[in-house]
């Protein structure tokens, strides 16, 4: 390996970066969610449960998405 090809940094994709940091979000919000769902579970209100139950399920898709997307990425840009 010469000087020059040892100094040169790996490639990076900034969309599949940017499509991580989704993904990494996602996962987080939901993760939060279902520890409020897991906390709470027995003491709040079915009207409170049902919103928070739908944020989860919402969170849940988000996450669901954003792992697609970045497969999708993958497999289309090859990184």
């Amino acid at each position: 390996m010469t000087g020059a090809a040892a100094a040169e940094p790996a490639s990076s994709c900034s969309e599949k970066e940017r499509l991580m940091h989704v993904l990494v979000v996602a996962t987080l919000d939901y993760s939060r969610a279902v520890m409020v769902i897991q906390e709470r579970a027995g003491v709040m209100k079915k009207d409170h449960y049902r919103r928070v139950r739908s944020y989860v399920d919402e969170a849940r898709v988000k996450v669901e998405e954003a792992r697609r997307a970045l497969e999708r990425h993958a497999s289309e840009h090859g990184c």
